[in-house]
């Protein structure tokens, strides 16, 4: 492309924001942490490059690149909508793709989904669900309001707290929610001594229980069902969980033979939190004893089948089981709504609700088959090729000067260590990240902010060998630490690169780490980076040389919220090159400061 066709796109992708929506077959077929929309890389890949075109992403996380050169040969009606909202005249065609990832497990997602014959899925998934309801499948088994058995939809469980007054133990589901209308209340009164007790500063109840997995006695916290939810032929019905109940799980859990659970100790980091993850040490005490023994049962099941299928279909397991088959899948209380709205687990966290939910592995997985499918024979037509390499991009096998285009998703700093949150699914995959190379900023690991930006500089020195002189990079960036922004500039400064273009990528629905940060920061920012390039500056401000204070006072002056002014305020300070000095939390007090 010639340089002023470069400026025209530039023009159109980065003088945004650039909308990226979170649904579809394709993003919803593996959840992953800050997951970009593939159909929106797509458009960034298709304008930046000619038809046959070398793409490069060298951290890949769940494989959105490697998808998103797929679909440059096949585009959706969302994405060709998208390019003529947007003015930009991509060209559609076949390109080849190189993604690198550290972790194991992501690089299989996208392997999965890029490179797996549908029909061959689609059989051996069928078998999978056939074969797995038929040997455990009795396990849901559980009688409906009028005594027919039924089958199991999903069961609330609830935490015991202790009143801090006279000891009695009391179910947190009974005493924490107000139930007409529904909703979560702060305060409630102890139902023998009446006292008022702050629900959040209750201490839990906790016990010894017998683990059939380790053999032996463990603590725990209590837990015990709450309320049933089943469906009996295609009647649904919900009712709440008896003695007789409690009774029949524990029965049902002496009869298992749990000898094929592996007995998995979880290396707890940055997310460990004594308080929800109290009796969690090993993999299986990430589950109810029930879903432990499917979700093994699952797997071994996959392992009889032909090896050329295994992989495809333990990707597909994993996509149900950490997101859902967990003690991480909870329930939340929606306004104007008469009961809970059941949900997975929150996305990079490992936090466990004091009401967790067990589901129905079998009919969640049945739910899930479809969307599967229809996101491997979105691609599976493709021309384009993508190979997945799993494996430390800060040394690549990449030839110099081979890559016409980068389009990557760093990890923001300390914002999610995603090594831990892949762990759970990694145990059972059966190879887990070596976190020697991980990019990242992690006390657990010993990495400071320091040893992140030399990580990140030796990536970006790959990537500045890789690419062609003429080529460009894209790279998508978050973070409300100055520090950290301070550290990925000089990174891409010290590998010869320059910033030429910022933009905002805006994903339509926040993840839940930027809607319950205690700073939130709305939106990724976009980087276009070129070598040896001169510096664009991408907005006109008002104040032409202003020193960052300056800036500061006309991004609160633009903007009707501190979020987006705190990304204007970024993006000028990174187009005039000025440093970063204040976070999010110190912008924020200015915004409000003047504001109100």
């Amino acid at each position: 492309m010639d340089e002023r066709g470069n400026e025209r796109t530039s023009q159109h992708l980065y003088n945004g924001p650039f909308p990226s929506t979170r649904n579809g077959a394709l993003f919803n077929a593996f959840s992953y942490p800050t997951k970009i929309s593939a159909e929106a890389i797509a458009l960034f890949i298709a304008c930046h490059t000619e038809v046959g075109a070398r793409v490069f992403d060298p951290f890949g996380g769940s494989g959105s690149t490697g998808i998103a050169v797929k679909l440059c040969a096949r585009p959706t009606a969302t994405m060709r909508q998208l390019a003529q909202k947007l003015n930009v005249t991509p060209r559609w065609g076949k390109r080849t793709a190189i993604i690198y990832e550290l972790s194991p497990m992501a690089s299989a997602i996208g392997d999965v989904l890029c490179n797996t014959e549908t029909e061959e899925f689609q059989k051996y998934g069928a078998m999978l669900l056939k074969d797995i309801e038929t040997e455990v499948g009795s396990l849901y088994e559980i009688k409906d309001n009028e005594g027919n058995i039924g089958k199991i939809r999903h069961v609330i469980w609830s935490d015991i707290i202790v009143c801090p007054h006279c000891n009695q133990e009391l179910m947190y589901a009974e005493v924490a929610l107000k139930k007409s209308p529904l909703q979560f209340i702060s305060k409630c009164k102890c139902t023998k001594c009446k006292s008022e007790i702050e629900i959040s500063k209750a201490e839990k109840a906790y016990t010894q229980i017998y683990d059939p997995v380790l053999k032996k006695s463990i603590p725990a916290k209590k837990r015990i069902p709450y309320k049933i939810y089943g469906i009996t032929g295609k009647n649904k019905w919900e009712r709440y969980a008896t003695n007789k109940d409690i009774e029949l799980y524990s029965k049902i859990t002496k009869k298992i033979d749990f000898g094929n659970v592996p007995i998995y100790k979880i290396k707890w980091g940055e997310l460990y939190r004594k308080g929800y993850h109290y009796g969690i040490d090993y993999l299986h005490q990430m589950y109810t004893l029930r879903n432990a023994f499917v979700i093994s049962k699952a797997i071994n099941k996959i392992h009889q089948y032909p090896a050329k299928i295994q992989k495809a279909l333990k990707v597909f397991l994993l996509s149900y089981n950490q997101s859902h088959a967990t003690l991480m899948s909870r329930v939340v209380a929606k306004t104007g709504e008469k009961d809970f709205i059941v949900t997975g687990a929150q996305p990079g966290v490992m936090y466990v609700s004091s009401l967790p939910v067990e589901k129905n592995i079998i009919l969640g997985l049945r739910r899930k088959l479809s969307t599967f499918i229809e996101a491997i024979q979105t691609l599976s037509k493709s021309e384009s090729e993508v190979e997945f390499v799993t494996g430390s991009c800060l040394s690549t096998k990449i030839s110099k000067k081979t890559i016409d285009y980068i389009f990557t998703d760093p990890p923001f700093g300390n914002y999610i260590p995603y090594s831990e949150i892949n762990e759970i699914n990694e145990a059972w995959y059966g190879d887990l990240t070596d976190k020697t190379d991980e990019v990242v900023i992690n006390s657990s690991q010993d990495k400071t902010c320091i040893i992140y930006k030399k990580l990140m500089t030796k990536a970006f020195n790959e990537m500045h060998n890789a690419l062609k002189d003429n080529g460009e990079c894209t790279v998508v960036f978050h973070s409300a630490k100055a520090a950290v922004w301070r550290a990925i500039l000089e990174a891409i400064e010290e590998s010869n690169f320059s910033v030429i273009k910022t933009g905002l990528l805006d994903k339509i629905q926040s993840s839940f780490k930027q809607i319950n940060s205690k700073v939130i920061v709305k939106g990724d920012e976009l980087l276009l980076i070129r070598k040896n390039a001169q510096r664009i500056s991408n907005v006109e401000w008002d104040g032409k040389g202003a020193e960052e204070e300056e800036i500061i006072q006309q991004a609160i002056a633009n903007n009707s919220n501190p979020e987006t002014a705190y990304g204007d305020y970024i993006r000028e300070c990174i187009n005039r090159s000025i440093i970063i000095s204040a976070d999010a939390s110190e912008f924020y007090k200015k915004w409000k400061k003047r504001k109100h």
